[in-house]
Formats: C-alpha cells, structure tokens, sequence
C-alpha cells in the first residue's frame, strides 16, 4: 500500500489517531492548530479543528478528492493569518497559497494529475462567492455562467456545502450553499 493509499484510508476511515498521524505524513497541517479564525465566522475555533470538522462532515462513501480538499483547503492560513490592532482577523491570500502549497503535498505523494489539478482548483476558489456576492441569479454574468459550468464546478459546490457544515457560528453558510446550488441546477 503506497503512502497515498494509507492517507486516503485516513481521511476515510478516521480511526482514533488519524489527525495525528497525518500530521506526522504531512507537517504542513501541525500549524493549523496554532492559527485563530474570527470567533463570528469559526465559532468551532482555530483551522485544525475547522478542519478536522469539514472531514467528518465528508461522507464516508465521498470522492476521494472531497477529502484531499477538506484537508488542504485552508493549508495556507498559517501564513496569510495576522491580526490588526482592533483584533480583527484576516487571511486575506490564504486560498492561492493553499492552492500552491496543497500542488506540492499532493505531487510529492504521487497523485495522479488530473486529480491533482481538480483539488488544486477547488482549494484556490473555495470562497469564490465572498468575491462574486450574489443576491439574485439574475445578477449572474456571462463570465459567472461560464465558471459555473466548468466540470470542476460541481466538486467546488460540494466543498461549499462541507465547508458551510464545517464552520460553525456562520449563519449565512447554508444559505450560500442552496442559493449557489439552486443557481447551478438552474444552468445545467
């Protein structure tokens, strides 16, 4: 069994000790745990436990790549986290580092590439809808549609929905999930 094998049976199977020992095969992650989210968007706490969260929220019987991304999604928090001096909390870059960090963990554990490109951009644009603030899908643009209907898309709105699950305190997070979804349903 390779080393990517025995992570996936990890994140699937989640027997006692699995966050520990993928820290172990992937020291990336140990920095989540020392890295705070805004108590009004987090209320489950700091990125470890987010995380931690967003996997147990994944389906036992899920597409391996939900899981790769649950994972890594937030892996470039660590270093984009800083707070001001009102004590606001901002990870501004987070996802296109993540992105890149999350391209060399998962080359380094020899996953195939066309898997790697579909988590690689479900991490870089799993906030896309803090960019795009849709109220109404009569306010989708042309270029919107266009994202939307890429093959990827649909791995991404997944994510959404574990990510929503996943971070507790933020209201608005399921409602962003079926508004997108309705929206996507709408277009395909």
């Amino acid at each position: 069994m390779t080393l990517l094998d025995r992570l996936e049976e990890e994140l699937r199977e989640r027997k006692t000790g699995w966050w520990d020992r993928l820290c172990e095969a992937i020291p990336e992650l140990v920095p989540l745990a020392e890295t705070p989210q805004p108590q009004e968007f987090h209320a489950e706490g700091d990125v470890a436990i987010h995380t931690r969260l967003a996997i147990e929220t994944c389906p036992s019987d899920c597409d391996p790549d939900l899981l790769w991304v649950a994972l890594l999604h937030d892996i470039g928090k660590p270093e984009t986290t800083s707070q001001n001096e009102n004590g606001r909390i901002t990870a501004y870059g987070h996802a296109k580092l993540g992105a890149e960090m999350a391209d060399i963990i998962l080359n380094n554990l020899d996953l195939p590439a066309d898997r790697r490109d579909r988590i690689i951009w479900t991490i870089r644009h799993h906030i896309f809808h803090h960019s795009w603030q849709l109220k109404k899908a009569s306010n989708l643009s042309k270029n919107q549609r266009k994202y939307m209907t890429d093959p990827r898309f649909p791995l991404l709105l997944e994510f959404l929905r574990i990510d929503s699950l996943a971070s507790q305190g933020n209201p608005l997070g399921m409602e962003t999930y079926t508004f997108y979804k309705s929206l996507f349903e709408s277009i395909s």
